[in-house]
């Protein structure tokens, strides 16, 4: 009656490491069969007729064939264990508990104004790393506008490695300058493109000064055309501040306008709802402590991510630790046999007058 069921296979993830491996010991074994014939040839010659003689030399030549024997073979089980052998068991259903998003930061000048806590930049890249503290199971990536759109950081699990690229972002490096939320829009639409993903989602985290593009219509079409949800989050206060540059010396430098006068960069409420109410995502005010970023997250990106497609995968058993650890221990037993020296009798080494 034939198996209905699909039996585990075992195969190994990198196969050419065998065959380069076999090659290898091959060329390793013909060397010692040369240097071993060798020695025999040279001790012939040495102790000539007397090599009938000694007492122990079958037992020398076993001990050394022994030796190398295990050698080979410890070196051929760590070959297997280098080539990864992995069982391949029957396809499983899976389902990842998790939402897939892209932060888009404004990285323009307006967002060194002082009106929070150092500067709205600062605290909004503090509060970015309190919500992945909490985005457990999530692939988060970052995209930084001002007045183009540049990619970050790809949609990742490695949070680690986001931060290392969040610290870098500031407000005096974000080239060409300007602010055009839709470039970053643009950014990841292009990148959530080829995603095969059931829920899709944008937070877009900026003071609300747009002074170029259409954000609120390219919302509106990531939504109709690929479904991606877009939620803003405002920066800053309505009474707004002074963009501080630099400070040298503690003097703080300002941003200037055409007739030197000091810029007043206020936060945008009204655009950014509309942005928001475009991408059918929800409007928040960013607090000091971040809190308000939390909050938009257990309420609408986690019942997305909980609600996860179930996909088929393939589980691997690597069991690549056992042909390891055999020849390791080989290696090790070939290290503690003992060398044999030739013993003679007394009489072994006579020279005929």
């Amino acid at each position: 009656m034939a198996d209905d069921q699909k039996e585990a296979a075992v195969r190994f993830a990198y196969p050419n490491v065998i065959w380069g491996g076999l090659v290898f010991l091959l060329v390793l074994f013909l060397v010692y069969l040369w240097s071993n014939r060798r020695a025999k040839k040279r001790l012939r010659i040495f102790l000539g007729p007397a090599i009938n003689r000694v007492a122990n030399l079958s037992a020398v030549y076993t001990r050394n064939r022994l030796k190398a024997l295990t050698l080979l073979l410890g070196l051929f089980f760590i070959l297997l264990a280098l080539a990864r052998p992995v069982i391949e068991p029957e396809d499983q259903e899976i389902k990842r508990i998790g939402m897939d998003y892209f932060i888009v930061l404004d990285g323009s000048k307006s967002m060194l104004a002082t009106d929070m806590e150092p500067n709205r930049l600062e605290t909004a890249k503090k509060a970015i790393k309190r919500l992945l503290n909490v985005s457990k199971g999530d692939r988060v990536g970052l995209v930084v506008f001002a007045g183009n759109g540049y990619l970050r950081a790809p949609i990742t699990f490695d949070f680690a490695a986001f931060n290392l690229v969040l610290d870098h972002v500031s407000g005096s490096n974000t080239y060409p300058g300007g602010t055009n939320l839709e470039k970053g829009l643009e950014r990841v639409a292009h990148a959530m493109e080829p995603m095969d993903l059931k829920n899709k989602a944008v937070i877009v985290i900026s003071d609300g000064e747009e002074l170029e593009g259409d954000a609120i219509g390219f919302a509106r079409k990531m939504y109709n055309d690929q479904g991606i949800v877009t939620h803003t989050v405002s920066v800053g206060t309505l009474e707004g501040a002074k963009i501080e540059l630099y400070r040298r010396k503690d003097k703080p430098t300002y941003q200037r306008d055409a007739f030197g006068g000091e810029v007043i960069s206020r936060m945008d409420r009204a655009f950014l709802r509309r942005v928001a109410e475009a991408g059918r995502g929800k409007f928040v005010e960013l607090d000091q402590e971040g809190d308000a970023l939390v909050n938009l997250y257990h309420e609408s990106l986690k019942p997305m991510g909980d609600d996860a497609d179930v996909t088929t995968m393939k589980g691997y058993v690597e069991f690549f630790p056992i042909p390891l650890l055999i020849g390791l221990l080989l290696i090790f037993v070939q290290t503690v046999i003992p060398e044999k020296n030739i013993r003679h009798t007394p009489r072994a080494i006579l020279i005929d007058e």
